[in-house]
């Protein structure tokens, strides 16, 4: 007699009467929605109402400003993110100034004099300022107006104080994280005229960042998959890597993405890419750039995320990264110094001539195994992006198919047992063997096959296999094997004339 599993229906009811169980079949489910929830752990100011450590969804990027404070880092990241990423659902998580911290502070110098009337524009963390100068006005009124222009900028992350023809600006934020705030004159619609010079000395001497430990506190059991921090200093780098790879562990299941930069040359950015082994983080820089580094990755993070849900297997190349400002030709890494950067874990981007930035190719800081061998195998965002996916669907699609079911050999009669009209050799949901999970396995990598995340199943399901447990009844181990599919990232042909 056929087997039919009844949940709600007594097996021995005696009263008359015709009753039906209505449930979903999942054996040809499709691909299961992926919950990707993004988070921001950002600097707020004092006059932040976000509670520290109490995570705030954000649905309008202009809800951040009252959250972080006005003219704030953890505004900042939440306008770039959405600037590249307006679907996604967005999280937020606030830390404000370490105890201690010192601020970050630049100047602007001006030295001499102008014979006409002109307007002088300069760059402030990425946005202009701009001030008129009158021939008779002398150094110090130059400097006050510009201290002033910057102070009305009240979204600024910096304030400004003038003296003696001097412009102090100060990060408004403490830390290390005020000495990637970008200072120039910009000189590239009109130059300085002659009779003046002005000096620029870049932010630097910001010292204590807050603790990313104090966020991720707060977040210990929460699902997110993506997160992006401001925080670039090698204490929480390595925080952020410990974090990222915990989660991404089998008994946690809370796979997450980090996103991080920072602005630095070839040789600063190539130290800032080994401070990280992590294939769950992906480390970024540009020289020079008016651009900040949390706008920076905080911007690419919210263009991954929307990109990756939507594939997570193809890459990023060409995309154009809305609200950073590429480096000036003369600061763009050559072509060998970017292939060396990308050795080093650092994710690399290219100018369009409209000064626009676009990615090249976007890496995780993996390089070398756990015994120091050069190792490319997690290299590319799009390896633990499509592997996320696929154990998070896998493990979703195995809860709905398999919920209650009993384990059996192969080989035991009881696994015998089908359910009559189908011909398929599979039972229904009440009881399972290692051949018909595998079988549930090939029909699964056949849609991941369809949707081009992996490549030569038939290879991978000869190699894959389940098997019932030794030390137990109740277990069903297996070896599933995938091959991710490859992107054209490299053309190489010899071009042969015949002489």
């Amino acid at each position: 007699m056929d087997q039919i599993t009844f949940d709600q229906i007594p097996y021995d009811r005696l009263e008359p009467g015709t009753f039906t169980e209505i449930r979903p079949n999942y054996r040809n489910i499709g691909l299961l929605p992926y919950p990707v929830r993004s988070n921001i752990i950002g600097q707020k100011l004092a006059a932040g109402t976000l509670v520290e450590g109490v995570e705030q969804e954000i649905v309008n990027p202009d809800d951040a400003i009252a959250l972080f404070g006005v003219g704030s880092i953890g505004a900042e990241q939440v306008r770039a993110f959405r600037k590249t990423n307006k679907t996604t659902p967005l999280y937020v998580v606030a830390l404000g100034d370490a105890d201690g911290a010192v601020k970050a502070t630049g100047t602007f110098t001006f030295v001499g004099s102008l014979a006409l009337a002109t307007v002088l524009r300069f760059k402030v963390a990425g946005q202009q300022v701009r001030i008129t100068v009158e021939p008779t006005d002398v150094v110090a009124d130059m400097a006050t107006n510009l201290a002033a222009a910057i102070m009305a900028e009240t979204s600024l992350v910096v304030t400004a104080g003038a003296a003696l023809g001097v412009v102090t600006v100060t990060c408004k934020h403490g830390g290390e994280v005020g000495n990637d705030i970008d200072l120039r004159v910009y000189t590239k619609d009109q130059p300085i005229p002659d009779g003046l010079t002005i000096a620029v000395a870049d932010m630097a001497d910001g010292a204590g960042n807050p603790d990313v430990d104090d966020a991720f506190d707060a977040l210990s059991s929460s699902w997110y998959t993506q997160f992006q921090m401001p925080w670039n200093d090698s204490t929480n780098m390595a925080k952020f890597a410990a974090e990222m790879r915990a989660r991404f562990t089998a008994l946690a299941k809370l796979d997450a993405h980090g996103f991080v930069a920072k602005r630095g040359t070839y040789g600063e950015l190539g130290t800032f890419g080994e401070l990280t082994n992590e294939p769950f983080i992906s480390a970024m820089g540009l020289k020079n750039s008016p651009t900040s580094s949390w706008v920076l990755s905080a911007a690419v993070c919210g263009l991954a995320t929307f990109h990756l849900t939507n594939d997570p297997a193809r890459q990023l190349r060409s995309l154009v990264v809305e609200g950073v400002e590429a480096p000036e030709a003369v600061d763009q890494f050559t072509e060998t110094e970017q292939d060396l950067l990308l050795r080093k874990g650092i994710a690399t981007f290219d100018r369009l001539p409209d000064d626009k930035l676009t990615i090249s190719r976007l890496i995780t800081t993996y390089k070398t195994s756990n015994l120091g061998i050069p190792d490319r195998a997690w290299m590319d965002i799009m390896v633990p992006a499509t592997l996320s996916r696929i154990r998070y669907d896998w493990s979703a699609y195995v809860g709905l198919l398999y919920p209650r079911s009993k384990l059996l050999d192969d080989e035991d009669q009881a696994a015998f047992v089908d359910r009559g009209d189908d011909d398929d050799g599979l039972v229904g949901n009440a009881v399972v063997t290692p051949r018909r999970m595998h079988g549930s396995w090939a029909a699964r990598c056949a849609l991941y096959a369809k949707k081009t995340w992996v490549e030569k199943i038939e290879k991978t399901l000869k190699e894959s296999y389940f098997v019932r447990g030794d030390d137990g009844k109740n277990r069903l181990n297996a070896s599933q094997q995938l091959i991710i599919v490859g992107n054209l990232m490299v053309l190489a042909g010899a071009l042969e004339f015949q002489a």
